[in-house]
């Protein structure tokens, strides 16, 4: 009878060990997150801070542990050494609060070695005022677990106001536009000639603008008038974009609707003065076909001469935009 017991004892506890397993696997820690500095302010804005920082380890994949005895503000000694060890964690990383200069909050985020505390990667960056910590918290975790500077992960609706005031920068800006487009046709005939000038109204994410110009080389050019708009898919310093538009078009004695499309690369997107460099192709919706008459001296006479136009303008262009 005990026998019969005994194995039965051994088959429930062999279950109950197979049905906790996962559970034991998902509640093991990657790493500890604790805060080595408050700054002294107040309980529940470094408690939201710590938060914005864990969710966003999270959010990287990063398991943070949840063991009490990493709460509350921790120095960086011996202690936190052997409390990560105890935790069997890989990572460790130290939040610090700098406390209040004026309106501004210096906050910094360090990975350090769980055994030796060596310094692994850190970033910093000031918030100023308690409405921009977790924007700046965020980028703080996204630098360092991918080892970037801070300035790097500044995005438009990132940037901060520290960031942002050497360059008046500003969510939807208008700019005038003035560009140097060169023909990409008749590259071993006449010298290029082109000039544009536009204005318009960029977001994050879009831009809408008037352009007028022309361009042309060896005789071969067209002239525009166009209403653009182009997609810009990076909020970042540097982003690429895409876009077109419809206009009024000159070429070969003629005149008409066109198109126009163009794609480039858009940089120093956070500054004040941006530059633009790219290709536009600008597509006639009309017969660009001319006539051009020759004088025979033989019988006298005027012979006229077809010249095939082009159905499409390619041109790169350079452009600033302030």
């Amino acid at each position: 009878m005990n026998e019969v017991m005994l194995r039965r004892f051994s088959v429930l506890r062999s279950v109950l060990f197979l049905a906790a397993a996962p559970v034991f696997a998902q509640g093991r820690a990657d790493a500890v997150l604790v805060l080595a500095d408050d700054g002294a302010l107040d309980a529940p804005a470094v408690h939201a801070i710590r938060n914005v920082a864990a969710g966003e380890l999270r959010r990287r994949g990063i398991a943070i542990s949840e063991d009490r005895r990493t709460e509350g503000t921790r120095p960086i000694d011996a202690s936190l050494s052997m409390l990560a060890a105890d935790l069997g964690v890989r990572r460790l990383f130290a939040l610090r609060v700098g406390g209040r200069l004026g309106a501004k909050i210096p906050l910094s985020l360090e990975e350090l070695a769980p055994g030796s505390l060596a310094p692994v990667y850190a970033a910093s960056l000031t918030a100023t005022g308690l409405e921009e910590c977790d924007v700046v918290t965020a980028r703080l975790v996204e630098a360092v677990v991918d080892r970037r500077s801070a300035e790097s992960t500044a995005g438009m609706t990132s940037v901060t106001a520290t960031e942002s005031k050497p360059f008046a920068k500003k969510p939807g800006e208008r700019f005038w536009f003035i560009g140097l487009p060169v023909p990409l046709y008749n590259a071993n005939r006449g010298t290029p000639a082109g000039f544009s000038l536009g204005y318009g109204y960029e977001a994050e994410n879009f831009r809408v603008s008037a352009t007028f110009g022309g361009f042309t080389r060896d005789s071969d050019g067209i002239s525009y008038g166009v209403l653009e708009a182009v997609w810009i898919p990076f909020d970042s310093e540097v982003s690429p974009y895409i876009g077109g538009g419809l206009g009024y078009m000159g070429a070969s004695t003629h005149g008409g609707m066109g198109g126009a499309l163009e794609a480039g690369i858009e940089a120093f997107r956070l500054h004040g003065v941006r530059a633009l460099a790219g290709v536009q192709a600008l597509i006639p919706f009309f017969d660009t076909n001319r006539t051009n008459y020759t004088y025979d001296p033989i019988t006298n006479t005027t012979q006229p001469l077809q010249i095939s136009g082009r159905t499409m303008y390619p041109a790169a262009f350079l452009r600033l935009a302030f």
